[in-house]
């Protein structure tokens, strides 16, 4: 049996994989190979006076500040295309293939440095070139500064060492040209040797192994899917459909009461999620990846659920395939195909570094959903739930503790109780933002994301006063969302009202009934959170209603964003740059997760981005139709996280900020626990319709009379 699979499934997957590595790095094909090889060369010119040379002679100190202008006019002359042309012909390079730049932004604010689309575009339009010559002017003394990137080394030293004699073949050229025969206004003199290196001695085997890896897994998954539909109308003729046994499991073996090491590292895990500022935190390493505190423990969870794996038995984390899985899978696979089809052009500008960095983080967050999609039984989401809950509001309390003292208590006691090893970051907590408000942001990098873990609790919180019997525990859960609400507002961002109001308003929509229930909990709410955090909704709230609140840099900033992501959008409009390589320090900030997937993974990244939270709100949807008291407050929890994720993805790059994308995956993952797998049946449905006798037929009035008056046959 496995031979035919092997020979079928798996020897086709190796032979597509090997021939689109092959192809990527330029081995076979049309592609060149040269185009992965980047060099890189640097130098330095000191540029003086003519006869009598500055530096020979003591000059007057006012003569060194008028040299050091001619500089800087040198270097923004010898980027102009008459000035290349002189340095491509010494250096032996088409003069179209070279991309130069002298840009000079010191002192200058960041939102003026941030390119438009125009400026955007042309920076596309060089980097597609393979020789690069960028020229930078000291400050304070006459030297300029040139670096150089060329597919091999000596063709980069040629271009270094061409430029301060070519921009000088230039002047003389536009001197004669104009009849003046006097000395050029400065000469240069080289300091040193020229230093070059070649950066591409690793880059061809990493593209051919992420290149035969991403299509080897696309193409094993795509053979095995259409086998599976071949072969499905096959074995619904031969034999019906067993019904599927229940989830069984032995009596209060149940999380939190279970010696299964699985869920208590998930527990573990999501501790850690909502009370440690891990993206602060980072370990005092050199390595090819960003090692923060998150991903020191999320390998121990993993490692836990995969030990349960090769267990086996009715213990052993089961994989599901849900609408939700195909989600996640297929944004996973567009941001990997994103990296792979731009590898050469990013190997070329110098950013494919970013995406290998990045891409693990991606791994980070799909594995907890994996884990948690598995490892946690359909009878522990409810109690992983009201856990949540209770780490959101202490994450809330900590906020609100911030908001009134000026403490941050989670870096404070990060502090306190890590080795010096760890190197944790500040806190901030009496620092403001660029419109004069205070940063408050709890166990997160920024007040936006707070918001966001606060708001996916919430939905926690409001189902639980929905659904509770008792006085008692519907104070508990009234009192828990006023602490959410109150550390939301706490951070003074407008996604507060934005974030939370999406959340109430798919619980009204999906429970019109039971609005009555919150009404006097929205009375009750102002109170409370003008008692806990005095000032903060006033303050929160006025910001939709000043007369500038178009003009903020927060604000117009976003709007300036989506003109400046054109060039990008359609000069890779399917798959983007590729995934984590927009780099905001030198682009340009996108506050949008819905930007940000459109440059990066184009427009498929983001039609599967969008699916993610899509799926758990429409397999929340089939749950409350099926009108299984059992799984409605889970599906409640999963349609406000879905419709809430949407909201925040909106105002901010929600992906680059962990706390809110793991919280997000780790909701998701507990919902499609519960919800059913594509076009099945619950299980106690399935039992009952085959356990129940065969209906007998009605009989109609006209066939009791011939039954009466017909003789028996003998």
């Amino acid at each position: 049996m496995r031979s035919p699979l092997l020979l079928r499934v798996v020897a086709p997957s190796v032979v597509v994989g090997l021939i689109c590595a092959a192809l990527n790095i330029g081995a076979v094909g049309p592609a060149d190979s040269r185009d992965l090889q980047v060099a890189t060369a640097t130098t330095h010119f000191l540029a003086d006076l003519p006869d009598p040379a500055l530096v020979y002679r003591r000059a007057p100190p006012l003569n060194l500040p008028g040299l050091v202008r001619r500089t800087e006019l040198m270097a923004g002359m010898m980027a102009t295309p008459p000035a290349i042309q002189r340095i491509a012909a010494r250096a032996g390079i088409p003069a179209n293939e070279i991309a130069a730049s002298n840009r000079t932004t010191a002192s200058v604010p960041l939102a003026l440095s941030e390119p438009g689309s125009e400026r955007r575009a042309s920076d596309i339009a060089d980097s597609l070139k393979r020789y690069r010559l960028e020229v930078q002017a000291r400050q304070t003394t006459p030297v300029l500064d040139i670096y150089v990137q060329a597919p091999t080394a000596g063709e980069a030293t040629r271009l270094a060492t061409a430029t301060a004699p070519g921009l000088l073949d230039f002047l003389a050229s536009e001197a004669r040209r104009q009849g003046i025969e006097e000395p050029p206004p400065v000469r240069f003199k080289q300091l040193g040797t020229v230093i070059a290196g070649d950066l591409s001695a690793s880059a061809a085997p990493v593209v051919a192994v992420l290149t035969f890896l991403v299509t080897f897994g696309l193409s094993l998954v795509g053979l095995l899917a259409a086998r599976s539909f071949r072969r499905r109308p096959a074995q619904r003729e031969a034999a019906p459909p067993a019904p599927p046994a229940p989830e069984s499991s032995p009596a209060g073996d149940d999380w939190p009461r279970t010696t299964r090491l699985v869920p208590w590292t998930i527990a573990m895990f999501i501790a850690v999620l909502w009370l440690v500022p891990f993206n602060s935190i980072e370990l005092n390493v050199s390595l090819p990846i960003d090692l923060k505190f998150d991903r020191l423990i999320l390998p121990i969870v993993f490692g836990a659920w995969l030990l349960a794996v090769l267990a086996g038995g009715k213990s052993a984390p089961r994989l599901r395939l849900t609408w939700i899985h195909a989600a996640v899978g297929a944004f996973v696979a567009a941001a990997f195909v994103s990296v792979v089809a731009g590898a050469r052009y990013l190997n070329q500008t110098g950013e494919f570094d970013l995406a290998i960095k990045q891409l693990p983080l991606l791994i980070a967050y799909v594995s907890l959903f994996v884990i948690v999609a598995s490892g946690v039984r359909r009878s522990e989401v409810a109690p992983f739930l009201k856990y949540t809950l209770v780490l959101a509001v202490i994450c809330g309390a900590g906020l609100i503790w911030e908001y009134r003292f000026k403490t941050n208590v989670f870096f404070n006691l990060s502090n306190a109780l890590l080795p010096s090893v760890f190197t944790i970051g500040d806190a901030q907590a009496s620092a403001l933002d660029v419109i004069g408000r205070r940063v408050v942001r709890g166990p997160a990098e920024v007040g936006l994301e707070a918001v966001t873990m606060l708001s996916l609790a919430l939905a926690i919180a409001l189902v639980g006063f929905l659904d509770a019997k008792r006085w008692g525990q519907r104070a508990l859960y009234g009192l828990a969302g006023c602490i959410l609400f109150a550390a939301a507002f706490a951070t003074f961002r407008k996604s507060a009202v934005l974030a939370p109001v999406s959340v109430v308003a798919t619980l009204a929509y999906f429970r019109r009934r039971h609005l009555l229930k919150l009404a006097p909990v929205g009375l009750i709410l102002i109170v409370m959170v003008q008692i806990l955090s005095p000032g903060a909704l006033r303050s929160t709230t006025a910001q939709f209603v000043r007369k500038d609140r178009a003009a903020v840099p927060t604000t117009s900033d976003r709007t300036a964003d989506y003109d400046a992501i054109r060039p990008d959008l359609w000069t890779n409009p399917a798959f983007g740059r590729g995934f984590g390589t927009y780099n905001h320090e030198t682009y340009r900030i996108l506050d949008s997760e819905i930007l940000r997937r459109i440059t990066e993974t184009g427009l498929i990244g983001l039609a599967f981005f969008l699916l993610m939270p899509i799926a758990v709100l429409a397999s929340s949807r089939v749950m409350l139709a099926g009108r299984d008291p059992t799984q409605a407050s889970i599906a409640l929890v999963g349609a406000a996280a879905g419709s809430c994720f949407l909201v925040v993805s909106t105002l901010y790059d929600v992906l680059a900020f962990p706390h809110a994308a793991y919280i997000f995956l780790y909701i998701a993952g507990l919902v499609s626990v519960a919800v059913l797998t594509p076009g099945s049946k619950p299980a106690d449905a399935v039992a009952q319709t085959s356990s129940a006798p065969p209906r007998r037929r009605k009989v109609r009035p006209i066939e009791r009379v011939e039954r009466a008056t017909a003789s028996p046959v003998r």
